[in-house]
């Protein structure tokens, strides 16, 4: 009878994601950051590799969807790939892990929910290196067997996909250390992702010779503005705790550029990192409400997931086992979300930690495997989430 519950919610979640898709499916081409991506194509075609890698494109990403925009619209392109990262990602799931029906349930109603593999953008790419990676390191710490030289191939490929990467270095650092703690790392599993190191980095000598650094994707500003990407985000909090902007919206770059010039250069921090120490105060705040905002919204995506596996690292802290192996996945979310809510200074976008929230998923399944939490806990979190998927067929099947 339970299986039959079980199945029966994936089939749920199954329509559910499939609703969620045609409905992001059918926004118009080009929303969002998908038209930076079909723009990097044009580009390329137009001018060529060289040029494309000195003005910044996703080379990783690019590899992937080049090929089938030869032969289809470059959205579709675009989608197409996501699409298939996706399906990827359920089968290395299911090889790999051979996880239960409610895993499986986990996820699809997770994806239905965050969207992200949906629209033509690199991250579905960054989100399953990120996923294969962590859930490889979950396995090493619970004792299984693991495969380095993936972890570390899959990792490298993410390095270079996402600058967004960056925001993920202390919770990486972490694995690392962990791994290193239980009894290091085989010469052999380097072999491979050497070689892709040294090919990407091959690639992308154009924009190190040219910019110094590697080629990401960027949104650049109009040229005729100086002001940076970070000076809009920090005005557009700004604005919006002064009621002059809505919640999640940025002003333009000219009003961004106005701001300037009316009060300076340093008005506005130019860079990310900079806006942390720009105004202590502000940043404090903004720490709080970004870090409430991601539980409140993560909840929505996950049910109880977060606030559970959050919950069992809080448990192991005060039975002084906060550093034993298992928690390496809690304590990878737990300082992703402080240092995402500690950088951004304005709205924290969910995507984000789409990859950190699957190794969520990864790790509470493990707790209900291991019998870790009670079966009351684990139909609550269902009923939630049932909830939850019932609540969003609801409002978004009127919008189709």
């Amino acid at each position: 009878m339970k299986i039959k519950i079980h199945k029966l919610l994936l089939l749920i979640s199954i329509v559910y994601t499939i609703v969620g898709m045609y409905f992001m499916l059918s926004q118009p081409i080009g929303a969002g950051d998908e038209g930076l991506f079909i723009a990097d194509i044009h580009y390329l075609k137009q001018y060529g590799r060289l040029e494309s890698i000195k003005k910044g494109i996703s080379i990783p990403h690019t590899i992937l969807v080049y090929p089938l925009s030869v032969i289809m619209e470059p959205y579709l392109a675009l989608r197409t790939i996501n699409i298939v990262l996706l399906i990827a990602l359920y089968f290395y799931f299911f090889y790999r892990n051979n996880p239960s029906i409610l895993f499986f349930f986990y996820l699809t109603f997770f994806t239905g929910t965050c969207k992200v593999f949906f629209i033509g953008t690199n991250d579905s790419l960054f989100i399953l290196c990120l996923a294969i990676f962590l859930n490889e390191v979950h396995r090493f710490n619970i004792g299984k067997s693991w495969n380095q030289s993936l972890a570390l191939s899959v990792l490298i490929v993410g390095l270079f996909t996402r600058a967004l990467i960056i925001m993920y270095l202390p919770a990486l650092l972490l694995c690392f250390l962990f791994v290193y703690r239980i009894k290091g790392f085989n010469r052999k599993g380097f072999f491979i992702p050497i070689l892709i190191t040294m090919l990407l980095l091959i690639l992308n000598l154009p924009a190190i010779q040219t910019n110094g650094k590697l080629s990401y994707d960027k949104k650049n500003p109009p040229e005729d503005v100086s002001v940076t990407w970070a000076q809009r985000q920090y005005l557009a909090q700004l604005m919006v705790n002064e009621g002059k902007l809505q919640n999640y919206q940025h002003p333009s770059f000219e009003a961004t550029q106005n701001y300037v010039d009316e009060n300076g250069e340093d008005a506005l921090p130019k860079t990310l990192f900079s806006g942390i120490v720009f105004n202590p105060k502000l940043t404090l705040i903004e720490f709080f409400k970004d870090g409430l905002d991601i539980f409140i919204f993560g909840t929505r995506q996950l049910g109880l997931i977060l606030i559970i596996v959050l919950g069992m690292l809080l448990s192991n802290l005060f039975r002084k086992k906060f550093l034993d192996f298992e928690n390496i996945i809690p304590l990878a979310l737990l300082i992703t979300i402080l240092v995402f809510s500690l950088v951004i200074i304005s709205y924290v976008e969910l995507r984000w930690f789409v990859p950190i929230f699957i190794g969520a998923i990864v790790f509470y399944t493990f707790l209900e495997d291991t019998k870790r939490i009670g079966g009351k806990v684990s139909k609550v979190n269902l009923a939630v989430i049932f909830l939850l998927m019932s609540y969003g067929l609801i409002k978004i099947i009127p919008k189709l």
